[in-house]
This record gives C-alpha cells, sequence and structure tokens, in this order.
C-alpha cells in the first residue's frame, strides 16, 4: 500500500475530512487530496513528521510496509505516559504552580505533549445518547499545549470560583460557549473569567 493509501485510511479512521488533516498538520487539503490520490507522491521532512504527529506514530510507523492488516492499516502509536491528576490541583494552573507530578500514571495511546495529564470524569454532564459519551469514571487525558478550536472538547477553570469543568468547546457568531454533551445541562457562555486548560485529545473508559 502507498503512502497517500495509507494516509487517507487513517484520516478517515479518525473521522476526518482532508480539510480538518490539514489543519492539523502543515500540509494543504490540496496537497493532501493529491497525495491520496496520486500513487507515487511523496511527502519528506517536516511534512511527514507533522502527518506522523496527527496520527500519533512515529515517521517509521507511518511509512512501514509491516503494519497492514486485511481490515486496513493498524499503527501502534507510541505510547507516551501521563500523570492523573485531582481536578482539586487545577487551580494552580491560575497560578503556574501546577506540577505534573503524581502517584499514579497511564499510558496515553495518543499524540500528546509533555505538558498533558490525564482527569477522571467526576460527573454524567458530558454523557450522551449519540456520539462520543464520557460518563462518570471515564479517563481523559488533557493537552496544555493545544490551542481549542470550536468542536473541541475541553477543561476550563473560572479564575474567580476556581471552578473547573469538562465541556465543549463552541464558537459561534463571536461569542465563545462551554456547552454540555447531556441536554439536561445549559449552555454556558464563557466570561472574561473563563481559562481554557486545555485540549481533551482521548479518553480511556475500564472494561
Amino acid at each position: 500500500m502507498d503512502l497517500g493509501k495509507r494516509v487517507k485510511n487513517l484520516r478517515k479512521d479518525n473521522g476526518w475530512s482532508q480539510l480538518e488533516l490539514s489543519k492539523r498538520t502543515s500540509i494543504s487539503r490540496g496537497r493532501i487530496a493529491q497525495l491520496e490520490t496520486n500513487p507515487v507522491a511523496e511527502v519528506k521532512g517536516e511534512s511527514l513528521v507533522s502527518l506522523a504527529r496527527a496520527f500519533g506514530c512515529t515517521t517509521e510507523q507511518l511509512l512501514s510496509e509491516g503494519t497492514l492488516s486485511m481490515s486496513g492499516l493498524q499503527l501502534q502509536p507510541v505510547m507516551r505516559k501521563a500523570p492523573i491528576l485531582n481536578w482539586q490541583d487545577l487551580p494552580a494552573i491560575l497560578i503556574g504552580s501546577l506540577m505534573l507530578e503524581s502517584n499514579s500514571w497511564v499510558g496515553c495511546p495518543h499524540s500528546i505533549s509533555d505538558n498533558s495529564f490525564a482527569l477522571e470524569v467526576q460527573n454524567d454532564v458530558m454523557t450522551s445518547n449519540t456520539g462520543r459519551s464520557y460518563p462518570t469514571g471515564t479517563l481523559i487525558f488533557v493537552d496544555q499545549d493545544r490551542k481549542p478550536k470550536t468542536g473541541d472538547r475541553i477543561i476550563a477553570i473560572n479564575r474567580e470560583t476556581k471552578e473547573s469543568v469538562f465541556r465543549e468547546y463552541v464558537v459561534d457568531g463571536g461569542v465563545r460557549y462551554l456547552k454540555p454533551l447531556n441536554t439536561a445541562y445549559p449552555i454556558q457562555q464563557c466570561s472574561e473569567s473563563t481559562h481554557i486548560i486545555g485540549v481533551v485529545v482521548g479518553s480511556y473508559m475500564a472494561e
């Protein structure tokens, strides 16, 4: 399988459009379309690195012929461990004193920065009957180095009340909102006191 087909399979596995993949890499949407349709197209240098980073794997894994199966391309991402923090630790971010240290660490099967951590979901605000759901007990991986965009799941804190929440980040007409997935809870508009800690890049729920 050529690189373009690998990229196309991985992109679809993640549910991304070509435009979404372009936003996650240093490659234009047109170049991605060309790569996916041209069997001899190549990607090198920083562009290849950004593709691998977007898919949570190494460049060697992305180019390797040994990672194919009948069900498609299956790459094992580089496993990085993240500390499991407590929600009450998060206000320390506001004064720059949060230490990413913990007695409990968990391997993250997602591409994350060194400035990442895990949290355990404590309520049903982000549960949903359709699509992705985060029931109580789910571990979520939070990357503080990711810049949020509309539709991302994020962790935010109120600078005044020091209350931390897990919500979907929505920008509509230039106005920012914190949206729960559980429709029993209200949508909240971000205020000047709202500080976004990081973007949720993945989750894990024990069977």
